[in-house]
């Protein structure tokens, strides 16, 4: 279950000593966050449930909680399945000035912003459309500072309900 865990081995009486190996494996809907983490990451879906075939918006909000600029910042949206990021919004986004780059990566889309100014909070609504009827949840969305990427915050995975058209 969840919270600290102790193993210990021990061998009563003599004798050779002990040979052994452990493994340890675990997972987490949402790591936890670093408390170092120079920025602070949010997102939501504008709908839970979408029509085959309907865009709907992923408000990402990225935010410098310092009162310093901050170098290459990214951010990592975990798309639930059954939707897909449209990569034309995507190069809008980057010819407007929004985002400074993009990448997909599977249920991922990476925006990366090269400067932070002090405090600043960025707004990004992505458009995605709803291409697989089903329900979903994505990977859990991440922030961090490109150089020190050991640091970084997490957020709650998206859920969508797609219907069929």
């Amino acid at each position: 279950g969840p919270g600290q865990h102790e193993v210990e081995l021990r061998r009563e009486g003599g004798g050779a000593p002990l040979r052994y190996s452990l493994v340890a494996r675990w997972s987490a809907l949402v790591p936890t966050s670093s408390p170092g983490c120079k920025v602070a990451l949010t997102t939501r879906l504008a709908r839970a449930e979408v029509r085959e075939g309907e865009a709907v918006d992923v408000r990402v909000e990225l935010e410098n909680r310092t009162d310093e600029g901050l170098p290459m910042t990214v951010a990592v949206v975990g798309l639930p399945g059954g939707l897909e990021a449209r990569a034309d919004q995507l190069k809008e986004l980057v010819a407007e000035g929004r985002v400074d780059a993009f990448e997909l990566r599977g249920r991922e889309v990476v925006l990366y912003r090269r400067h932070m100014p002090p405090r600043a909070r960025d707004v990004v609504d992505l458009s995605v459309l709803a291409a697989v009827p089903g329900t979903y949840a994505g990977p859990a969305s991440r922030a961090y500072l490109y150089y020190t990427d050991e640091h970084k915050v997490w957020t709650d995975p998206l859920s969508v309900r797609v219907l069929p058209s």
